[in-house]
């Protein structure tokens, strides 16, 4: 038996229309939020946990329209009312309420399974915005009948806005004020419902928005900073009164803050006793992104020359052309002006923090970057190195200038297209013929990023048909960091004596060189090495790394030391599934303190919502059996769970190229969920408009694949074609890309709800919640594809399964 639907107004179609495109908005704008709160928060934005969460929420709320069908559509309205005002109420309240919950990256034993449950809390509150607001759409696309693709596309439309209307707000409100923002839009979309319908709503709507503005005005916004974090280091010193904020910015790609205080005296990879001056601490979401140096003149900077970067100077040319890429606070430019550099570029991509340097902090050192030689470039670090048509004597990779990270692994789901075979390829072109390539970066033990990174600069090499990288490259190290230089031409007998003389000089111990004696190795500061050899751990690695050994060692190390390429952006990604087993034998119960957590993280998140996903798609069986038709369950499953897994693979997939071509997380992410909603909401509109009752979809999909393929071919070189354009014009030629591919997609779902509605409509609230279960694993399965086997493979992957679904459509009841 099928349920009556509720009788509406006269207005509620155009009420309907309204509602479903701000409510969806702020849906989205919610999602895009939730990104840009966590890179404050925590370690990473967990792009694909946040979408995993979101249509965890769109999920369950097929499961429970599905359940209560019959009930939702004899109260259609009140219901729908209900669930919109919920919402938009839910975004801010739950916002808050998650930042109450103590989360952090590391797990330590002792608190392991409250650590767990923090997390598993955390999640389940930030999904009850989303199980609302999806609810209301599922129950307007139930109360749709015959117009529900054009429902359908007021649904991705509006999410399309959304996601764009939250990176603009992003430039203008602090971070934490994000989640009310949303919360207004979803109840401007409630009052759509309130015109046509009259009775008590608008009192109750006016109510509860001045409720939470109130609330929010007597207990402000925040956000909860991860106690390891070196934000959350500074927001005790505030509050201790020993520091103070002097400046901030705001945007999409970060919050940048400036503190002063005397507390503040660290200088990275400083040696010897060679006290500071007083200086500014740099925070970039809640990261320490530098120490700008409270001076006017190269003069005051005589400290920089005793820095581990300053070896590199040593034996570089005279009077060199620099370039620094990723350059924060100024200290590599006040080196580079005391070696009586001839030029220094600066690239940074962060128009706000350059904006502050030259702004607010301009008198308190950030007048460096008005130095005569000094010419300031905002691009992305790798885009510049593929376009720069200049060449360099010294090239500075500050990106990855940095300690050992401290986030548990975390970090190694972020990715960096600077730091891969094809971004060192692009540097080592631009240097000159006796340039030097460089970079520092902490110790860690057991040795796994410098590894890495000497990985990495050594398959550069050979791609550029160099034979012996090992006569290209020198190591030096002090006993907190490594500092690797590599060079296009060979080093010669002099420049290495030179390398020589100056790891005496500084007192440094040398890894590698082209000729180094076993009595040089590992000597002053001794570190562990293998047990049948010389040297420490990095020399061995070297050795292994420059012999014909090389890939056999890549595969037997302890962790992952594969080179990282465009396909597979992760260079912080250094765990091993097969190394588990021994490190938890080494390590007893502290291992996982000491364990690469990112793509543990990922697959355990997978493995979580595939089961969690499994229980709500079959809960509505066992609760309404009798209410939902027999036949066309089993096709129903395989293709709303085909298309749900394929659409988020693919949106996966474009994300990390979109990445590469905007080069900021946040805005790739509104770019390509923007444009993939837009062009699949006109797709669907299509679908209305034609009233397509499925024969031409085999069709459709062939073309789907077809131009998918391509398009995946493609996109990746369109970074070496835009990359230097302005970030506006990146994002129009990421959505451009996207266009013809994402219109397409917006057929099979409309096209499949249509053919429910004909013939089986008890069916439609559980394909809803199918699709988005699927959704929410390939998420997290995406990410897990692309650490291990490359992006290219989840395409594929997507493209296998539209086909696998044109075989089920005609299946369907």
């Amino acid at each position: 038996m099928v349920a009556p639907h509720a009788t509406v107004g006269p207005g509620s179609a155009i009420a309907y229309r309204w509602t479903v495109v701000w409510v969806s908005a702020a849906v989205l704008g919610f999602e895009i939020s939730l990104m840009r709160v966590l890179l404050v928060s925590s370690w990473h934005h967990f792009a694909f946990l946040v979408i995993s969460i979101a249509l965890l929420g769109f999920g369950a709320s097929g499961t429970a329209l599905s359940i209560g069908r019959g009930w939702v559509l004899r109260h259609g309205d009140r219901v729908l009312f209900g669930l919109c005002l919920a919402s938009a109420v839910s975004m801010p309240v739950c916002a808050a309420l998650g930042q109450y919950v103590p989360i952090e990256a590391r797990l330590v034993p002792a608190t392991y399974w409250r650590q767990i449950g923090c997390w598993v809390a955390y999640w389940a509150i930030l999904a009850v915005p989303f199980f609302c607001g999806a609810s209301a759409i599922g129950l307007m696309l139930m109360l749709a009948r015959d117009r529900v693709a054009g429902v359908y596309a007021g649904n991705l439309i509006g999410s399309a806005a959304g996601a764009a209307l939250a990176t603009w707000l992003m430039s203008y409100l602090p971070p934490e004020w994000l989640a009310a923002a949303m919360g207004g839009i979803a109840l401007l979309g409630t009052g759509g419902l309130v015109s046509g319908f009259g009775g008590v709503r608008p009192a109750v709507l006016v109510g509860f928005a001045a409720a939470l503005a109130g609330w929010m005005w007597l207990d402000r916004p925040h956000i909860r900073m991860d106690p390891f974090k070196y934000g959350a280091y500074v927001e005790r010193l505030q509050r201790q009164g020993s520091a103070e904020r002097v400046a901030v910015a705001y945007g999409p790609r970060a919050m940048v803050e400036a503190y002063g205080g005397a507390v503040f005296h660290d200088l990275p990879f400083l040696t010897g006793g060679t006290v500071p001056p007083a200086m500014l601490s740099l925070v970039s979401d809640g990261h320490r992104a530098g120490s700008l140096l409270r001076i006017s003149t190269a003069a005051e900077a005589a400290v920089v020359d005793n820095t581990l970067m300053g070896a590199a100077y040593d034996i570089a040319p005279g009077q060199p052309r620099v370039l620094l890429l990723g350059e924060t606070d100024g200290t590599n430019v006040w080196l580079a002006a005391r070696r009586d550099a001839a030029r220094i570029e600066v690239v940074q991509p962060d128009d706000r923090l350059l904006s502050l340097l030259r702004g607010p902090l301009g008198a308190e050192g950030g007048a460096v970057l008005e130095l005569p030689a000094v010419r300031v470039v905002t691009a992305e670090p790798r885009h510049f190195a593929d376009h720069a048509g200049d060449r360099f004597d010294v090239i500075q990779l500050i990106t990855l200038q940095s300690s050992a990270a401290g986030s548990g692994g975390v970090g190694g789901l972020g990715q960096d297209h600077l730091i891969t075979v094809e971004g060192v390829s692009s540097c080592l072109s631009r240097l000159t013929q006796d340039g030097l390539l460089f970079v520092c970066r902490g110790t860690q033990m057991p040795a796994r990023d410098n590894v890495k990174l000497l990985a990495t600069f050594v398959a550069a090499l050979r791609g550029h048909g160099v034979v012996e990288p090992g006569r290209h490259v020198v190591m030096v190290r002090d006993f907190q960091a490594v500092c690797t230089m590599v060079k296009a031409s060979p080093w010669t007998g002099e420049q290495i004596a030179g390398v020589r003389r100056m790891c005496q000089e500084r007192n440094l111990t040398p890894v590698w060189f082209e000729g180094i004696r076993a009595e040089e190795l590992n000597q002053p500061d001794v570190f562990p090495g293998p047990s049948d050899g010389v040297g420490d751990w990095y020399h061995h690695a070297a050795t292994r790394l420059f012999s014909d050994t090389g890939q056999q060692f890549i595969d037997d190390w302890a962790f992952d030391i594969r080179p990282p390429t465009d396909d597979r952006p992760f260079f912080r990604d250094f765990c091993k599934l097969r190394s588990v087993g021994a490190m938890r034998e080494a390590f007893g119960p502290m291992w996982l303190a000491r364990a690469e957590m990112g793509f543990l993280f990922v697959v355990a998140t997978a493995v979580a919502i595939g089961l969690v996903g499994a229980v709500l798609t079959l809960l509505p069986l066992a609760v309404t059996r009798r209410a939902m038709p027999c036949g066309g369950r089993a096709a129903t499953v395989g293709y709303f769970a085909a298309i749900g897994l394929a659409y988020l693979l693919l949106e996966m997939t474009f994300l990390s190229r979109a990445t590469h071509l905007i080069g900021d997380p946040v805005r790739a992410a509104a770019v390509t969920i923007s444009a993939f909603l837009l062009l699949s909401g006109l797709g669907s509109l299509t679908v209305h408009r034609l009233g397509d009752r499925g024969a031409r979809l085999p069709h459709i999909v062939v073309a789907l694949v077809i131009v998918g393929g391509v398009v995946l071919g493609f996109i990746g070189a369109l970074s070496g074609i835009a990359g230097s354009w302005p970030v506006i014009a990146r994002c129009g030629v990421g959505a451009l890309a996207i266009a013809p591919l994402g219109y397409l997609m917006g057929f099979p779902m409309p096209t499949a709800l249509a053919r429910l509605d004909r013939g089986a409509p008890a069916l439609i609230p559980w394909a809803w919640g199918i699709n988005g279960f699927a959704s929410v694993l390939a998420a997290p399965l995406a990410t897990a594809i692309g650490m291990t086997w490359g992006f290219s493979v989840a395409g594929l992957a997507a493209l296998a399964l539209y086909l696998a679904a044109a075989r089920l459509f005609k299946r369907l009841p």
